[in-house]
């Protein structure tokens, strides 16, 4: 929708609210101005009150037949058209509402773009039908008046008669082609036109003469026209035609489309350079159809569906890529976003040969310009491996009981005080360390208090976020509110907060805690993806990498919002400067012997690079890629870089708690083991083989690879142990058994271990320790 009046007005006629909720918020959606009537009554009333451009009519009122009111409306303003919209499928419902003079029916449930398009041609045969009449009225009042408004037009107007010939044009058109009006009334159009299409101007006079039709008459054409000068030019032509008593005259719409055809040449070489970066992201890009058909992909994305062209996966529905355990949430996400929302989820996909990936979709909606259709953009990046590490970790804390305290998120706790409101300016609040460094203030300048946060609300968002407040805490609705927050640098902040709060038993709150998440970088990604002509410019400032586009001589071109943060510079402090005029000289050396090696090979080359940042060095990969003039040079280099510091962390610190555990281990004369009962397959530690009497083990082994370890007598009993350990509802399994040695003495192993079960209750691992004994425990 804009911001201006709308131009067409409609009424609809409709007593079911639901549906005129969904009818008025699509077509005010779409720019009309909405008048509703519950009854015959009222709607007889309007259409004689009122003026309207179209009416929605629903056959079944409560006080009456609709055909009321159509009948009405056919009695007050014949040319006014009516669509009926019911739920009977009947003829005389349906076809009959046609004989009765209606334009079109609709029956429920509708379909909105089938409604659309009904209600923009019927507004539209109601214009021309008005039009015409007009025309009509000025013709016969004044056919001078005619001439002037043709003379005024800044399209050319040619007129021509059953020959062929021109009887009359425009100032504009004698503009357009460089003729006096005496060189060219009274001569045959086809001096106006390139000799390629005479031919074809000719046979088509001659079948409009004979048969009365024309294939072109009432379309646009782009074609050329010929100057006098033998330029062409190319133009966009309107072609009609009409009778008189004995005659047959044509004329001819023309428009000089030069301008359009530069700026669409200008717009392609846009787009050539956007699909260059793009397809230089890490991160998979693209355009999903509201249906879910796959519009546009980058090659990150393709790379990530394993597929090798975009031809593979024309008209491939994104919903056939999503693991089906997913499919439920990204369908729903997908609606969200087509219906206006901004959202991201983390979901599996599964490519066309078979690999699962983790993804994150950072998803916004988008208005195609050209038939105004709703899309899905979305940024999604693989996090397969940051999943990996992550399972990784959590499984080696697990083994080690040890808790990672620490989030990307920031935590708040708030109670109550006795004998005063929740909203009290001195409620304590505890904030996390998370919540100030967001924010960028110390614990003096953010001390433990509702105030500290209350002050720094911005003024446009209390009242909604104190509502949202009042609604959990009265009515239990969830608590889930984006808002914005001052910063210390002066600087308001989007965040999202979630909360659930703790009542006592007389129903009042005494405490309430919840996350706080930064969402600014997702916001201005919003702000920007909506801006389809500055899709380049905006996709660049809101991906979490660096982007930066410099000349071979080392000059900053471009640079995308995130370099500007990450190193607290403006665009005007970076454009034309170099790296040394920027960071440190062994940075910068760095940088620019990069840059020299992209520019003399003429290819994409990838790097690992140290930027400075305030709290220390940053690792990044960095995708760098050349980008080339008309003759094919490499005139300038453009990056990507990809901040991988809190990996690398993330890496070393995996590592060195499977280094603690495999020493702690050591040291107290136990194994460990882990029984993935989905696979079969038991994985034990060195220690559990030199228990068993064995050499160490080079794979997994089998619950049958087991029990044939196992003394012969204990065996049978080993078997049932572990079917009820499987089968049981505890969370702990104890297995003992016997091993004869070498030696001929006998070992008892005790095993413990956790049952880990899914979210349906079903056994998938068991995880433990083992220690030998000399007897059994």
């Amino acid at each position: 929708m804009t911001d201006e009046t709308p131009r067409y007005s409609v009424l609809i006629v409709e007593d079911n609210q639901d549906l005129v909720m969904g009818l008025e918020d699509l077509l005010r959606h779409d720019g009309y101005a909405v008048t509703v009537a519950g009854t015959v009554a009222d709607a007889i009333e309007l259409v004689r009150a009122q003026r309207f451009n179209a009416i929605l009519l629903d056959l079944g009122l409560p006080d009456g037949d609709g055909i009321e009111v159509l009948r009405e409306t056919q009695r007050l303003n014949p040319s006014l058209p009516v669509v009926i919209i019911t739920a009977h499928i009947s003829a005389d419902r349906t076809v009959g509402s046609l004989a009765e003079g209606a334009f079109a029916y609709l029956t429920k449930p509708y379909d909105r773009e089938e409604l659309r398009h009904t209600l923009h041609r019927a507004i539209g045969v109601m214009e021309l039908a008005v039009k015409v009449e007009r025309t009509a009225l000025l013709l016969n009042e004044s056919e001078e008046r005619f001439r002037s408004l043709v003379e005024s037009a800044t399209d050319a107007i040619v007129v021509a008669d059953w020959h062929g010939k021109i009887v009359s044009w425009n100032r504009s058109a004698s503009t357009l082609f460089g003729y006096a009006n005496e060189e060219v009334i009274g001569k045959p159009l086809t001096i106006l036109m390139p000799e390629r299409y005479r031919s074809a101007h000719t046979q088509g006079l001659a079948r409009m003469v004979s048969t009365g039709t024309g294939h072109v008459t009432g379309t646009v054409l782009e074609v050329h026209g010929l100057k006098k000068d033998g330029t062409e030019v190319p133009i966009e032509l309107s072609l009609a035609s009409w009778k008189t008593a004995d005659r047959i005259y044509y004329s001819g719409i023309i428009r000089d489309i030069s301008e359009r055809k530069k700026a669409l040449s200008s717009l392609a070489e846009q787009r050539s350079l956007l699909y260059s970066i793009l397809d230089a992201e890490p991160e998979c890009v693209k355009r999903v159809a509201a249906d879910g058909t796959l519009l546009q992909m980058n090659k990150a994305g393709l790379c990530f569906i394993e597929s090798d062209s975009f031809e593979q996966v024309t008209g491939l529905s994104v919903y056939d890529l999503v693991a089906p355990e997913f499919l439920e949430r990204y369908r729903s996400m997908h609606e969200a976003v087509i219906g206006g929302a901004s959202q991201q989820l983390e979901f599996q996909i599964i490519g066309l040969k078979g690999t699962r990936r983790w993804m994150e979709t950072h998803a916004v909606p988008l208005l195609n310009p050209i038939d105004h259709c709703m899309e899905q953009l979305a940024i999604t990046r693989d996090i397969t491996e940051r999943k990996r590490i992550q399972e990784s970790l959590r499984a080696s804390e697990e083994r080690l009981d040890l808790v990672i305290q620490g989030s990307n998120d920031g935590f708040w706790d708030g109670r109550v005080l006795p004998d005063e409101p929740w909203s009290a300016p001195r409620t304590p609040v505890w904030w996390s360390p998370r919540v100030k460094a967001m924010l960028g203030y110390t614990d003096e300048e953010f001390p433990d208090v509702l105030e500290s946060w209350t002050s720094r609300l911005h003024p446009a968002d209390t009242d909604r976020v104190f509502a949202a407040l009042t609604a959990h805490i009265d009515r239990r609705d969830p608590y889930d509110v984006e808002y914005r927050l001052l910063t210390e640098a002066g600087e308001y902040e989007w965040f999202r907060a979630r909360g659930q709060a703790i009542w006592d038993e007389t129903g009042r709150m005494t405490r309430m805690s919840g996350s706080l998440q930064s969402v600014t970088d997702l916001r201005h990604a919003e702000g920007a993806l909506r801006r389809s002509e500055r899709l380049l410019q905006d996709i660049a400032d809101n991906t979490t990498a660096v982007i930066y586009v410099k000349y071979a001589d080392g000059r900053y071109l471009l640079v995308n919002r995130r370099f500007e943060q990450i190193f607290n510079l403006t665009a005007d402090q970076i454009i034309g400067h170099t790296d040394h005029e920027i960071f440190p000289r062994e940075a910068a050396d760095a940088f620019r012997a990069n840059d020299v090696v992209v520019i003399e090979q003429n290819r994409t080359v990838e790097y690992e690079e140290v930027a400075p940042h305030t709290d220390g060095p940053h690792t990044y990969i960095s995708i760098k890629f050349p980008l080339h003039d008309h003759t094919g040079r490499p005139y300038a280099i453009c990056g990507i870089s990809t901040d991988i510091t809190e990996r690398t962390h993330i890496e070393q610190t995996h590592r060195t708690h499977e280094e603690q555990l495999r020493l702690a281990l050591a040291s107290t004369e136990m194994g460990t083991w882990n029984w993935n009962l989905q696979s079969g397959h038991i994985y034990w530690s060195s220690q559990i083989d030199r228990f068993l009497g064995l050499s160490d083990g080079t794979g997994p082994r089998t619950q049958h690879d087991w029990l044939a370890l196992v003394y012969r007598e204990d065996r049978e009993s080993m078997a049932r142990t572990m079917r009820h350990a499987m089968d049981q509802s505890g969370a702990d399994a104890v297995f003992e058994h016997r091993v004869i040695q070498q030696d001929g003495s006998v070992q008892w192993c005790v095993w413990t271990g956790e049952i880990i079960r899914d979210l349906e209750g079903k056994a998938v691992h068991i995880l433990g320790t083992v220690r030998a004994t000399d007897r059994g425990a």
